[in-house]
């Protein structure tokens, strides 16, 4: 079996469900930057590692390399325009949504509000893997919220529904 062009490996990975994430950062100036990933999965438990995946072009890509800390928001079913928002080039990205910004005596990234979980990484590693980075992160601190994760597969936006759920029907 060989890969026979680019789209069937994009076909192949749509088959492969995932949660939707935010990543967001602020660099030394203050200024936000933030990324809508599905290439998101937890490395290590003792320490605790994630990574997740960005995209070399992205316009964020430069301040994420520099970064000492950044949020990972998994985000909650009812974050759709969130993931689309976050998805886009040239636009104002934290204007429109609610996100908790550090403070002085309590420096994170943002976060952001209704999120299934929000974990807060130091920065570990940045690995150049073709047209993206790996980055790692020890997770600092973990808010659980109580929402539905969002789920990505076959090219859209799913809801979970438990066995449960669908017995009822």
């Amino acid at each position: 079996m060989t890969l026979q062009d680019n789209q069937t490996f994009r076909d192949a990975l749509a088959t492969f469900p995932s949660g939707v994430t935010i990543v967001s950062t602020t660099d030394a100036e203050g200024r936000h930057w933030g990324f809508t990933a599905s290439s998101f999965s937890s490395v290590s438990m003792n320490p605790p590692l994630v990574l997740v995946c960005l995209a070399n072009a992205a316009e964020s890509h430069p301040a994420f390399l520099q970064a000492s800390r950044f949020a990972i928001n998994i985000l909650s079913q009812d974050q759709k325009d969130v993931a689309m928002h976050f998805a886009r080039k040239g636009v104002d990205k934290f204007g429109p949504h609610e996100f908790r910004y550090g403070t002085p005596d309590d420096p994170h990234p943002p976060m952001l509000a209704g999120s299934a979980a929000s974990l807060l990484c130091s920065a570990r590693d940045a690995h150049p893997a073709g047209d993206h980075t790996v980055l790692i992160g020890e997770v600092e601190a973990v808010e659980l919220g109580n929402a539905p994760p969002l789920v990505y597969y076959n090219r859209g936006f799913r809801e979970l529904v438990s066995d449960t759920e669908e017995a009822l029907s």
